[in-house]
């Protein structure tokens, strides 16, 4: 009798080598964070449409959260709390589900919080002082007080088939990480101060196919003293649709920028190939200085960019005419600044002779509440089996391929 008690006791618990299982919100445990809190790694926390006024803290890693209906199943701050779901260990997939008024962050992945020490330095974000292993799938993050998608000094990460709307800060952000081993594909920000911010995201970070439109600047790969790791280097920008980024209706950034489709602030080595960007009142794509950063040796190519105020640009300030490096090669634009950019700022050639050249930054519209950004409608749900357990909750991406990365068409 004692050995079979023994037995199902163990069993009940799982040992080291017991197999992931599903632990289902409510009808098994009532609330999500009850559930992560028992999940073992490998694990699948399973919820159950209905909505959810609670911060989940994940301190368990290589586990799964997972709704089994993403529109129907919301995690709600109330813009009372603080985070919707902070993750501070490894391997951690969210997906499925949608996440909204917080008073900071829908999901959060936190390389500098828990017991991970930094590294010698006293710097978190690199290699080995870094959360390693990520993914954000078919997750719907809105009206948020700071971020919508916030990946921190964290490596190997797939943020995919995902939307962030009525966001102060940006609807997608990965920063202070070197090498970030990151990708963002097929997914949507709108609504949104920035649509993706990449502050000193540096090694490997890939942003593409994917659609920024609406936000007051809609993408800023960039370098600041605001946090380590700086500068900004390597970043591929690639394949996406970068449309009217001018919307008053959006909350306003901190600094102020306004009008701008794809801005490499102070950034490095950056590659921005083969988007569509268009209907902007200040720039289509710009290369311009920020904080002390120079931008240097980025490379603008194969892009469509018409219908902007300047279409192609490089802010050229007075007391200092150089070039850095930076080329302008095969992109299809009317205007630019300075004049003849490609010829002046060439690909695999000399710099021609470069003069001073500045766009007037024009006043930007009132700030607005991000709380009355109008909420999203129904967005695509993940259409697997959302029972079944994944073999590896969070593992570092496929690269993608540039060459299959083609101009789009439209939104």
């Amino acid at each position: 009798m004692s050995v079979a008690l023994l037995l199902v006791a163990l069993a009940a618990c799982g040992g080291d080598d017991a197999e992931p299982v599903v632990l289902r919100v409510p009808s098994e445990h009532a609330t999500i964070q009850r559930a992560v809190d028992r999940a073992r790694p490998g694990d699948l926390v399973l919820v159950a449409p209905g909505t959810y006024a609670e911060s989940v803290s994940v301190q368990t890693p290589d586990i799964t959260i997972r709704g089994e209906d993403r529109n129907a199943v919301v995690l709600d701050g109330g813009h009372e709390l603080t985070d919707g779901i902070a993750v501070t260990v490894d391997g951690v997939a969210v997906e499925n589900l949608t996440v909204r008024n917080y008073l900071q962050n829908g999901v959060l992945f936190n390389g500098a919080g828990g017991t991970r020490e930094p590294d010698s330095s006293g710097v978190y974000g690199t290699e080995d002082a870094s959360l390693v292993g990520y993914r954000v799938a078919y997750v719907t993050t809105a009206n948020n007080g700071l971020y919508g998608i916030y990946a921190f000094a964290a490596r190997d990460g797939l943020i995919e088939h995902s939307y962030a709307s009525g966001h102060p800060d940006s609807g997608i952000y990965i920063g202070q990480c070197k090498p970030c081993n990151a990708v963002v594909t097929d997914s949507i920000a709108e609504n949104n101060a920035i649509g993706y911010y990449g502050t000193n995201a540096s090694g490997s970070v890939f942003v593409i196919n994917s659609v920024f439109r609406g936000n007051r600047l809609g993408m800023t790969p960039n370098s600041q003293n605001m946090e380590r790791l700086a500068p900004q280097v390597e970043t591929v920008v690639a394949g996406n649709v970068v449309v009217d980024n001018d919307n008053p209706e959006a909350p306003a950034i901190p600094l102020g920028f306004f009008g701008g489709g794809i801005a490499i602030g102070g950034g490095t080595q950056n590659t921005v190939l083969r988007n569509l960007v268009s209907g902007h009142s200040l720039f289509g794509i710009g290369l311009v200085g920020l904080n002390d950063f120079d931008p240097i040796a980025n490379r603008i190519e194969g892009n469509v960019v018409t219908g902007n105020g300047t279409d192609l640009y490089y802010e050229i300030l007075p007391d200092m005419v150089a070039t850095f490096d930076n080329c302008f090669i095969g992109n299809d634009f009317a205007t630019s600044l300075p004049a003849a950019i490609e010829q002046v700022l060439p690909c695999g050639a000399p710099a021609g002779p470069v003069v001073p050249a500045s766009l007037n930054q024009p006043e930007p519209p009132p700030d607005i509440d991000y709380r009355a950004v109008v909420a999203p409608g129904p967005q695509p749900t993940m259409p697997d089996d959302v029972e079944t357990v994944p073999e590896s909750p969070a593992r570092a991406p496929d690269f993608p391929d540039l060459d299959e990365i083609v101009v789009p068409t439209g939104a």
